[in-house]
């Protein structure tokens, strides 16, 4: 039989410190259109952009994690998306240079960026900005 090949511990093959498989990183992603031109995305043709720009960025091969639609509100185009850890600063970066959908002028923000959906739900902006209207209807 064939006996593994020894390599350091803590490092994966590719030199990368290792995470554990399920490591996961969540993101709130809105679109944002010209207000001339308003757009109606399905929660299918949103992601099929974002997959698009991971394309665009990194070709095939770069683009090859998965990338999850956890929720998705059409209304105000905002979405959570869920992405292997190693993978998050490449999404971001292919949202950054995102600029067009379906041939209309496109702008992509993070909102948030969390490790799990509790702390997703809690973060303190959006927490804040909750109490603040909470306290406003209550005077």
């Amino acid at each position: 039989g064939q006996f593994p090949i020894p390599r350091p511990r803590g490092l994966s093959l590719d030199n990368r410190p290792e995470t554990p498989m399920d490591a996961t990183t969540y993101l709130r992603v809105q679109l944002s259109f010209d207000a001339a031109a308003p757009m109606h995305l399905d929660a299918a043709r949103f992601l099929l952009a974002v997959t698009r720009a991971r394309v665009a960025l990194t070709g095939d091969v770069g683009a090859a994690d998965p990338v999850a639609l956890v929720h998705y509100d059409h209304e105000r185009l905002e979405a959570t998306l869920r992405v292997p850890e190693r993978s998050a600063a490449q999404l971001r970066s292919a949202l950054t240079v995102l600029r067009e959908v379906e041939q209309a002028a496109c702008r992509a923000r993070v909102l948030v960026e969390a490790s799990s959906l509790a702390s997703l739900a809690a973060d303190s902006r959006g927490f804040l900005r909750r109490m603040a209207v909470v306290a406003e209807s209550e005077r």
